[in-house]
């Protein structure tokens, strides 16, 4: 064989390799056969609307394998969860923020099963959304309209004479969502104003029903969970990051979530407007039943979070709860 097609072959093989290699872990991973219908045990998991759907399809799914365990699941939003957990009303927390100085002093373990993101949403029948999508909206109107005292014109916040108003939707619950965008407009929560809804959903259908309106929502509720195309009348609206009123094409808008998870894990999008999904318990859990849960989470469960709207983890991430558990 001649020295050029050794090499080629050792390329092929060496591609062929590292493709396996790269292979995401909970592809590889199935749960322990000896470990089927072999628990029980009953435990309550509240928290995060972000995370609702995602843990109700892990959750029935762990139940149909393990038939001897009862898992009940609500949603109410992160800060529910979180004061479920301290009042001893659930077992895990479902948690779509970091958590404060004053939760960490309480010793709650957290888990990262997923990443997110929160995107700033339009109508797509907006009369402006040409305009929109050319320029965008700069970090400091965006912390005028959502927590001056004054309401705001599309005029006043795309540089043109037009005097309809701005129609401001915010979280009227304790989310996740909430929380990061407050955080990424440098204000508290408690800061942000407009119509106050409850929920993603809610916020999706509030927007979808008035061409002039704008709020937040997270990823996976901007996108159709199946084909991963932008839900109906919904628009990702593009922020100015660098205040030199054009779109650049860092700050354009997603397409479809498999763009903006890929965008997340490559720093395109702002690193304040992500986040961790996780699972938080008052230390870390001994019982057998939430254990094993948890593990099918991040291994056989994991092939159930793009399907969903979220970002899966990397095999970094993954390792690195699966070390938690140890």
């Amino acid at each position: 064989m001649s020295f050029n097609k050794t090499i080629i072959l050792l390329l092929c093989l060496l591609i062929f390799f590292g493709c396996k290699s790269r292979n995401s872990i909970h592809s590889q991973i199935k749960m322990p056969e000896e470990t089927k219908n072999k628990i029980s045990g009953n435990f309550t998991i509240s928290g995060a609307y972000a995370l609702y759907p995602l843990v109700r399809k892990w959750t029935d799914d762990f139940m149909k394998i393990n038939t001897a365990v009862k898992i009940i699941v609500t949603s109410g939003g992160t800060g529910q969860g979180i004061e479920d957990l301290l009042a001893k009303k659930n077992q895990l927390a479902m948690i779509s923020r970091p958590l404060t100085n004053e939760e960490q002093t309480e010793g709650i373990w957290v888990l990262p099963v997923a990443k997110e993101g929160v995107a700033p949403i339009v109508n797509q029948k907006n009369p402006f959304i040409k305009r929109i999508l050319e320029r965008g909206i700069t970090p400091e109107k965006l912390i005028n309209l959502f927590t001056g005292e004054k309401s705001m014109t599309w005029g006043e916040l795309l540089d043109t004479t037009v005097k309809e108003k701005a129609i401001v939707y915010t979280r009227a619950d304790e989310s996740g969502a909430a929380d990061v965008w407050a955080n990424f407009l440098w204000k508290e929560v408690s800061d942000l104003k407009g119509i106050k809804v409850v929920g993603d959903n809610e916020m999706i259908k509030s927007i979808q029903g008035n061409p002039l309106a704008i709020g937040y929502c997270n990823f996976s509720y901007a996108f159709e969970p199946i084909t991963g195309e932008r839900i109906k009348d919904i628009q990702v609206m593009p922020i100015d990051l660098n205040f030199n009123r054009i779109i650049d094409k860092k700050e354009v808008p997603f397409a479809n979530i498999k763009k903006a998870h890929r965008g997340l894990w490559l720093g395109y999008y702002p690193k304040n407007l992500t986040r961790e999904l996780t699972f938080g318990s008052m230390g870390k859990p001994t019982d057998s039943a939430i254990l094993e849960f948890l593990y099918y989470t991040l291994t056989v469960g994991q092939a159930d979070v793009a399907s969903s709207g979220f970002c899966e983890l990397n095999d970094v991430y993954i390792n690195y709860s699966l070390d938690n558990l140890k």
